[in-house]
């Protein structure tokens, strides 16, 4: 079977060619440019050198009388000395006589070339290519007027050689090619570390295996149960799973894709991914609301080298499991409430008959009226004021707990609740009431003497609750932490009651106030629609 070549080797190939081909292209059109740019260089120097002496004054003068002096041969050598790009200045007459030239010999005769017809015959300026006495050469051609009457008595010929110019252009290529191949391996080292910087980033794995864990991935987390989420290190959604879409709500009208690339205080506004992203700490099972739905999420920060990268979450609805939950406990939960009351009844007959025997009727007939009373009291407040029946369910249990242990419980008879307040359950209402009544409980005394006050009064805009007790209260040092998950000041309890019941009315926008006054009063408002 044919090995297959890594993406590494993959990447470094295809760099280094992409590389070459572009220093290929980069140096033919930078080689041409350059050629065509010295010689237009060199054309341009060699007309301004011939149009400079056809104007020179002393030139001029020498070449009107035909230079008896013999001054313009000296002239035109002192000036190609401070000219390092011009081989030769050549001043002829109209008869084509020469009176300058590098070869001194070659003074005094016939100018040879072929090409200075149109400077002799129409007094043009321009430049051409021929072979001369010194060899082919690239030469400029431009007429000397007499300055009085406008008469051309001769012309100027300046020339540098072909090979110079073919010299500059090879010099100027070899340059270019020494900087293409220093590009070139500065290239190839580039490809090397580029690769193995995009091997280390892929964690060394290939690109089937990338794609086969995907797809891995994917699987997984779209069978899942539980809602998962994450985020990158902006805040922005990178994976959300069908689950999560479903709890969250989403399922009918958005997209999966839709989410992706969202900001997460968008799709899930009472998240707190980002405070993991700043701390970097884990969070587990911690309950938290969406709509009408409590849920158990964890949250986990993602680290990549050391370096939190991201956040993740998963959660699952906590309604559903609390609701099985009841269902398994609700048997558990009868059996002691009967058991509370059959203790509790077996107590009042016991009295009832205790005072039949010492013939004290009217005691017994007295007894047995305020029994019935108070219990048709109860019974009337939580049948007909309280409506929800989980939470007449709790005070009823409380009830015959307190009467029980010997503590008196009254409800307020001005209570009453049709409807909970918006986005809480009865689950939360009942966890209020439930952890208050029994630290209450547990505060009052069990001599007859302790006494426990209920009042949960639904308005307009508020649910008020109020639960009261004439406990031994609560210590000063104590009131700043009651609210702290963990802290208890009961033996072998974890310390959860008090931190549970802040947190439902907190995401209730509630508020809780504690009074100790001979005991402790607990005031609750919770607002009926809770402003976002």
């Amino acid at each position: 079977m044919k090995k297959k070549m890594k993406l590494q080797t993959k990447l470094t190939i295809l760099i280094i060619i992409v590389v070459f081909i572009s220093i290929c292209i980069i140096t033919f059109f930078v080689a041409s440019w350059m050629t065509r740019n010295i010689e237009s260089t060199a054309k341009t120097n060699v007309m301004n050198v011939a149009d400079m002496v056809a104007n020179s004054r002393e030139v001029i003068d020498a070449l009107e009388e035909k230079d008896p002096k013999k001054e313009i041969g000296p002239y035109i050598d002192k000036q190609l000395k401070n000219l390092d790009e011009i081989e030769y200045i050549i001043v002829v007459d109209n008869d084509g006589v020469r009176y300058s030239h590098p070869n001194s010999q070659m003074i005094g005769q016939k100018f040879v070339g072929g090409d200075e017809g149109r400077v002799v015959k129409e007094g043009d300026a321009y430049i051409s290519e021929a072979i001369g006495t010194l060899g082919k050469s690239l030469r400029a051609f431009t007429p000397i007027y007499n300055t009085e009457n406008e008469r051309e008595i001769g012309f100027v010929c300046v020339g540098t050689l072909i090979k110079s110019i073919e010299e500059a252009e090879n010099m100027a290529i070899l340059y270019i090619i020494l900087i293409s191949f220093a590009s070139l391996t500065v290239g190839i080292v580039g490809a090397f570390i580029l690769a193995n910087n995009i091997k280390n980033t892929l964690l060394g794995l290939e690109p089937d295996e990338i794609t086969r864990l995907y797809n891995e991935k994917m699987v997984i987390i779209d069978s899942i149960y539980e809602g998962l989420i994450a985020i990158d290190n902006k805040g922005k959604v990178t994976l959300i799973n069908d689950s999560a879409l479903n709890i969250l709500h989403y399922e009918n009208s958005i997209d999966k894709k839709e989410i992706i690339g969202r900001d997460i205080e968008d799709v899930f506004p009472t998240t707190h991914l980002t405070a993991v992203l700043e701390t970097g700490n884990c969070e587990f099972e911690r309950d938290q609301r969406i709509n009408n739905t409590v849920i158990m999420t964890n949250r986990i920060p993602i680290n990549d080298r050391g370096k939190i990268v991201g956040a993740i979450a998963t959660f699952r609805d906590k309604t559903e499991v609390t609701r099985l939950a009841e269902e398994l406990t609700g048997a558990k939960k009868m059996a002691w409430s009967l058991r509370a009351q059959n203790h509790e009844f077996m107590n009042k007959l016991h009295t009832i008959a205790g005072l039949i025997q010492l013939e004290e009727y009217d005691e017994a007939l007295q007894f047995i009226s305020n029994v019935a009373k108070n219990r048709n009291k109860i019974n009337s407040i939580l049948t007909k004021k309280i409506k929800d029946p989980s939470l007449s369910a709790i005070l009823f249990s409380k009830y015959n707990k307190a009467e029980e242990n010997r503590v008196k419980f009254k409800i307020d008879e001005e209570s009453n609740i049709t409807k909970l307040p918006q986005y809480m359950t009865s689950e939360e209402i009942v966890s209020i009431l439930g952890n208050l009544i029994e630290n209450s409980l547990d505060a009052v005394s069990n001599d007859g003497d302790g006494e426990i006050y209920i009042k949960i009064v639904q308005q307009k805009d508020f649910l008020k609750i109020k639960v009261k007790d004439n406990g031994h209260g609560i210590k000063e040092e104590y009131r700043d932490k009651i609210y702290e998950q963990g802290f208890t000041t009961k033996e072998g309890q974890r310390g959860h009651g008090m931190y549970i019941v802040k947190e439902i009315i907190d995401d209730a926008n509630g508020e809780i106030e504690l009074k100790v006054d001979k005991g402790v009063i607990w005031d609750i408002t919770i607002p009926m629609v809770r402003s976002e």
